[in-house]
């Protein structure tokens, strides 16, 4: 049974759960948590009470971007399925971000202190032709099956920030590397960074053709 959930505003919101995923998930953007258990439904169950969850990046060797000043997502809850499968399923909205609180800092197993801060802002617009603009919509297009729902309503990939945050989800960068990139003020080195993996992917397969 899926039920949908109100939430408080979201900006007013510090310490709450966390879950740790190798899913990156980054703002402006729809997506899928599912799990099984007693920890897991727990979790839900808190998150639900605090309005929201944290959302933190974690390696498939299982280190976690979890020190002070790394950054983090919010995740608002929008329903929760119970019961219609052998998983719990939440429908969760990509919001904002967050920085772990380097005084006030609170986490344990189940709760993790975060300062909500704005997202970046640019009044930069990429061009149709973009080489980023191009292989995003390929892949979205070839691996539209593999791809959560996106809110793209008030935003599209001519949208410089919301570009380099799906990238950053698809790309299999260590999070260290993230970090560092979503710590800047903005989204410039991030897109020549990414600009730079793309080409040299591209020339890569040329050469083997």
């Amino acid at each position: 049974m899926q039920k949908k959930l109100f939430q408080p505003h979201t900006h007013q919101i510090r310490t709450l759960p966390f879950l740790a995923t190798t899913d990156h998930l980054l703002p402006q953007g729809r997506d899928k948590i599912r799990g099984s258990g007693a920890l897991f439904s727990q979790m839900v169950l808190e998150a639900v009470r605090s309005g929201g969850i944290w959302i933190m990046m974690q390696d498939y060797n299982g280190v976690k971007a979890d020190r002070p000043g790394d950054i983090v997502t919010f995740a608002q809850i929008n329903t929760v399925d119970w019961l219609s499968g052998d998983q719990i399923q939440v429908n969760i909205e990509l919001t904002h971000w967050g920085k772990i609180d380097p005084v006030q800092n609170k986490r344990s197993d189940q709760y993790l202190t975060a300062n909500p801060f704005p997202l970046w802002q640019t009044n930069q617009t990429m061009n149709a032709d973009d080489r980023l603009v191009v292989r995003l919509k390929q892949w979205q297009a070839e691996y539209a099956h593999l791809q959560q729902a996106q809110d793209v309503s008030h935003t599209s990939a001519n949208d410089p920030c919301w570009l380099c945050w799906r990238w950053l989800e698809l790309l299999p960068l260590p999070i260290c590397t993230k970090q560092k990139l979503l710590k800047k003020p903005g989204p410039s080195l991030c897109l020549r960074y990414i600009k730079k993996m793309i080409h040299q992917s591209d020339r890569y397969t040329d050469l083997l053709r």
